[in-house]
């Protein structure tokens, strides 16, 4: 009878075997790529370009009647935004920020540097957790891809989905918290 070592094999690599690119993500790849990325950085190193964009989008967002912007992404400009990295680390403690002072980050589409800030996290505004680690790489179920997160993103103990508000979904998966969405504090 013989030995026969099965390999491991994650389940990242088992849906890439069994899954085919998508040709709509590989163009937006592929645009990103060679053409959006090349052009805004030679657009931003031409001086005044910047500014004069931010003051564009400033002046052509709609202001309702009684002089507040209606333009969601232009209120999550004006929000409190933190400028320091906290560059968190496993163990240390943190307190989810108010619901308010999260949804001054969000754009349209309830995004932070593309992060959505799902429904189910609002319960866990102004409560204190610790760091269970860092996220720095992702694996997109739809097709195997392995992602780097450019933003610093954590989990935190105990924090998971409860799937209440996604039609009582029980996968308890963890919530991604980016940093700008919580502050250190003592333990």
């Amino acid at each position: 009878m013989e030995d026969h070592a099965i390999t491991c094999t994650f389940m990242a690599q088992e849906v890439y075997e069994f899954t085919r690119p998508c040709y709509a993500s590989f163009m937006q790849r592929v645009w990103n790529d060679s053409v959006k990325v090349p052009i805004i950085h030679t657009v931003k190193r031409i001086p005044y370009v910047t500014p004069l964009l931010r003051n564009l989008l400033l002046f052509t967002s709609p202001v309702s009647s009684n002089g507040h912007d209606t333009n969601p992404s232009a209120v999550a400009r004006k929000g409190v935004m933190p400028l320091e990295v906290l560059d968190l680390q496993p163990g240390e403690y943190v307190q989810v920020r108010s619901l308010e002072e999260i949804r001054s980050t969000l754009d349209e589409e309830e995004r932070y540097k593309g992060l959505y800030f799902m429904p189910e996290m609002e319960e866990f505004c102004g409560k204190k957790f610790r760091v269970f680690k860092k996220v720095r790489s992702i694996t997109l179920e739809s097709n195997g891809e392995v992602r780097k997160l450019k933003s610093p993103t954590v989990f935190l103990e105990g924090v998971y989905c409860d799937g209440k508000k996604h039609h009582d979904c029980d996968r308890s998966c963890l919530l991604f918290w980016r940093e700008a969405w919580l502050k250190r504090v003592e333990p």
